[in-house]
């Protein structure tokens, strides 16, 4: 996580607020009170939410229809002042009433209970009346660190909006809302995670973890957690390591709410802020299969995304709703409400047909099933290959790719996108696990095609296309010397290259001196052809690597790469015109 951040001198709290409405012109803004809202159409209970800024797009990007009708910011992790939450009351008041939410945060509570008191006390009042709902959810402040001022509130706010929104949609009067607002609030824990505190703009970057060295239970102001664990655990052993702190009965300090083995369970997976979406999703997948196969969870819904966060923050937090409780408690049916539609910019999950209702509180994945492999039938080119021999030989390449595997990631750190050697290192494994597993034909044609499967399905990317592009090209150019040939020798082999070769070029622009792996592959192919010495080849193709030290590149990410930057290093070869060159030398070794 990178700790730089733009040069900001100046509140950016309204210029977002600007943006967001520009964005979406339904909403509506008072600049002056940073308070952002729906018109009230006097048909419904309106709601009312909002705190510091900083946690987007909590709350202003759930203004909408369904959910929030008005939010009021604060600074950066800074309540709004009283004057700002009367403006907001006053921008949605009507005959039906308000429901105030609050996240339980000292500040936030007094402010926002202020002005609810001074509207209901004033003249003219609240029509309908306002009813304030305070969410604290926070697990890792336990009863005994909690004390008097209680759990923070964090996401699972957010759940509150979505069911008391959706109830106010439907028509029930505030004191319904607001039952169900209490019962969500009343039934939802959560816990949260970080590798780091975040940024505050125009703040100088401040952190007392480690390089190595994780928080559990960090707040969404950089607020102490609960713990801190080095070092950095994996995914799965930090997921185990948090969900006691949601459901176990035995921890009397943090057993808020219950859950029973029939009980129906919302899960929510917060992003922090500085997480990618591909980490979140995967995060999900991981609680997910704790929560059900080791805990015996019945998730029925599964919300993914980023609500709630701590700017920048490099971490997520977990939610669990008990639905069967809070529906028992609100006399509605909470699931129902979180389904409901919704018009706010960032409400993400989709909306659910009937049919995936049914199917998201079954608990089962609509994962259509892999297709039944049917074998190749085999060839029968007549051309053998000395299988033994063969594996010793490239499995000593692969074993040398794997050696070289930090340098090759290294330059193409430098010079691309950092995955080349791990992508070599993975086609390596593809082929080995095929050989140790697999009934390896001896006919050339078919071993060729394997291996063409094989290294596609294990590296992916660029550079597992352009191997298996090639590997099929040359077990084609074999097949045409079937009935001519009735081994795979050197000559053979130099012969049959060429061919290859040019299918390869059908498919890439790529040629020597474009800095690739062509840079390393070219040169082999043309001395064997010519030669049929095998040493001389791999010389060749040693050579044409280390060539690319002094070439710019024209193709792949290396292409967007300032030539400079190369020439800090005194010249960086191509990670995969090095990696080809590594197979060879490897086989040579034991040729």
């Amino acid at each position: 996580m990178s700790s730089k951040q733009f040069p900001i001198d100046h509140d950016i709290v309204l210029p977002a607020l600007k943006a967001l409405v520009r964005n979406n012109p339904n909403l509506n803004l008072n600049v002056h009170e940073k308070v952002v809202y729906l018109k009230p159409s006097g048909k419904k209970v309106t709601l009312l939410s909002g705190g510091g800024s900083g946690h987007e797009p909590t709350h202003a990007g759930f203004v909408g229809d369904g959910l929030l009708d008005a939010a009021v910011s604060g600074s950066v992790f800074a309540s709004p002042s009283t004057k700002q939450i009367q403006a907001g009351l006053k921008a949605i008041k009507n005959p039906h009433g308000t429901l105030v939410i609050v996240k339980n945060y000292t500040g936030d509570v007094i402010h926002f209970g202020l002005a609810a008191e001074r509207v209901r006390a004033s003249s003219d009042g609240a029509a309908g009346g306002v009813e304030v709902v305070v969410v604290d959810d926070d697990v890792s402040v336990g009863r005994a660190k909690g004390g008097k001022v209680g759990r923070r509130g964090l996401a699972g706010t957010v759940l509150v909006h979505k069911a008391s929104g959706a109830a106010a949609a439907q028509g029930k009067d505030l004191s319904a809302v607001a039952k169900v607002a209490q019962a969500i609030a009343d039934n939802t824990v959560t816990i949260a995670a970080s590798l780091d505190h975040c940024n505050v703009p125009g703040r100088p970057f401040e952190t007392n973890l480690t390089e190595n060295e994780i928080e559990i239970g960090m707040g969404i102001h950089n607020e102490p957690g609960v713990k801190k664990v080095s070092p950095i655990p994996t995914v799965p052993d930090l997921v185990k390591s948090l969900l006691p702190y949601l459901i176990s009965k035995k921890d009397k300090d943090r057993a808020f709410v219950d859950f029973g083995a029939s009980d129906e369970v919302v899960l929510l997976i917060n992003n922090l802020g500085g997480l990618s979406n591909l980490e979140l999703s995967y995060i999900t997948d991981v609680a997910l299969e704790q929560l059900e196969q080791e805990h015996g969870f019945k998730i029925v819904r599964v919300i993914t995304g980023t609500f709630t966060t701590a700017m920048n923050g490099a971490g997520f937090s977990i939610t669990l709703l008990n639905a069967s409780l809070a529906s028992k408690a609100a006399n509605a049916d909470v699931v129902e409400l979180i389904d409901a539609p919704v018009n706010a910019p960032a409400w993400t999950p989709a909306q659910l047909t009937s049919e995936a209702k049914v199917l998201a509180s079954s608990g089962k994945l609509n994962a259509t099933p892999p297709e039944e492999q049917v074998p190749a039938k085999s060839a029968n080119s007549g051309i053998k290959v000395d299988l033994e021999q063969f594996k010793l030989l490239l499995k000593n390449g692969l074993e040398e790719v794997k050696k070289q595997e930090p340098k090759i990631t290294h330059y193409d750190t430098l010079a691309g996108d950092g995955d080349c050697g791990e992508t070599l290192v993975a086609g390596a494994n593809g082929v080995e696990q095929f050989f140790a597993k697999a009934k390896v034909s001896p006919d050339a044609v078919d071993l060729f095609i394997d291996l063409a499967e094989i290294v596609e399905d294990s590296m992916g990317g660029t550079s597992g296309g352009l191997y298996s592009i090639f590997l099929n090209a040359l077990a084609h150019s074999i097949k045409k010397h079937s009935g001519k040939a009735s081994s795979l020798d050197v000559a053979l082999f130099a012969d049959t290259l060429p061919v290859a070769l040019q299918s390869l070029y059908k498919y890439t622009r790529a040629r020597p001196g474009d800095r690739t792996l062509i840079d390393a592959l070219a040169p082999f192919v043309e001395t064997l052809s010519k030669t049929k010495d095998f040493k001389a080849a791999v010389e060749s193709a040693d050579k044409g690597a280390e060539s690319t030290r002094n070439l710019e590149a024209n193709f792949g990410r290396a292409s967007y790469v300032a030539k400079e930057e190369f020439e800090k290093e005194g010249g960086i070869p191509d990670p995969g015109a090095i990696g080809l060159a590594a197979i060879l030398k490897g086989i040579l070794a034991k040729y």
